[in-house]
């Protein structure tokens, strides 16, 4: 059987840090140059391979580019922001399609915070989202004070037929 394998997640609140997702080895970085972003990554849950890789900034819809991959358990979404205006939280579709892959209760903690205290409190939001893209249960993370901050999970193999598929799950 195969072994576990760490997934490790940074995602930049405020300047000077950017994004950072560590699948074992291979790391994928997004600099810290443009603020206000989503930031997706479709991984195969069979081989870890990222089938895709892509920024957005529309807050209200779900990007095109996670169309193949919808409703398919073989695929794993990583979703973080940069340096997110609390402005620009998700709405609409997108909102939608994040409860229905396991947004929980940190995306809205941040909601909360926005609208109690708003952006002039709080100009800034981190929040990420791990999932399989079939599923109601998901993990997700948040932070609203700190630079940036690190989510750590673990990649577990779960033998289906004569291969594996690669499933989140905290340590």
């Amino acid at each position: 059987m195969a072994a576990n394998v760490p997934l490790t997640i940074q995602t930049c609140v405020y300047n000077n840090y950017g994004n950072i997702v560590c699948i074992g080895n291979n790391v994928l970085q997004l600099g810290y140059g443009t603020p206000n972003l989503y930031w997706a990554i479709v991984v195969d849950r069979t081989n870890l391979n990222v089938v895709a890789n892509f920024t957005f900034s529309d807050n209200s819809n779900v990007p095109s580019q996670l169309a193949p991959y919808q409703g398919n358990p073989q695929y794993m979404l990583i979703l973080s922001t940069m340096q997110l205006s609390s402005t620009n939280l998700p709405v609409g579709n997108l909102y939608k399609f994040l409860i229905s892959q396991g947004a929980g209760t940190e995306l809205q903690r941040i909601e909360q915070i926005y609208a109690a205290l708003n952006c002039g409190t709080w100009g800034n939001l981190g929040y990420t989202l791990v999932t399989v893209l079939d599923t109601t249960g998901g993990y997700d993370y948040s932070e609203y004070y700190q630079q940036a901050f690190v989510s750590t999970l673990q990649l577990i193999p779960v033998q289906v037929g004569s291969g594996v598929m690669y499933t989140p799950a905290p340590y």
